[in-house]
């Protein structure tokens, strides 16, 4: 063979190889009922937080440990362990991805994302003031 095909050869190997270690982020969206169904499988579930039940974290004794619970779109409520410590402001979140496993009635989270809230939601009337209403006055000149 010649160098051409050789080195052909080991950039579609090292292309496959390569692409192997992200085939676990190319997963689905999941509910807590078909995570369980996939039995240690894998998955990404989209949830909101349960803001009834506080979230469990001991910052000193064990930094990496946090449980809370998340209400998934089906409304099935969850237990979740993030081997991690607890992300700033979750309380706050409009939602959250939710990547990892489903263990014995649990979800074991290994990576979390959350869902900022709009800083303009809230104040709808502050925000409706910045707008220009049409006379020359709120016009920028240049």
């Amino acid at each position: 063979m010649k160098k051409m095909h050789i080195a052909l050869l080991l950039l579609v190997i090292g292309g496959i190889v390569g692409m192997s270690f992200f085939i676990k982020d190319l997963t689905t969206q999941e509910t807590f009922a078909t995570a369980a169904e996939r039995d240690g499988k894998f998955v990404v579930v989209k949830v909101k937080f349960d803001k009834e039940t506080p979230v469990a974290y001991d910052g000193l004794n064990n930094p990496n440990y946090t449980v809370f619970y998340a209400v998934d779109q089906d409304g099935k409520r969850s237990k979740v362990v993030y081997n991690n410590s607890k992300p700033q402001d979750i309380e706050r979140s409009e939602g959250l991805d939710l990547n990892g496993y489903m263990r014995d009635g649990y979800f074991e989270c290994t990576k979390l994302q959350m869902k900022c809230p709009s800083k303009y939601k809230d104040d709808l009337n502050a925000a409706q003031k910045n707008l220009p209403t049409g006379d020359s006055s709120n016009t920028y000149k240049y």
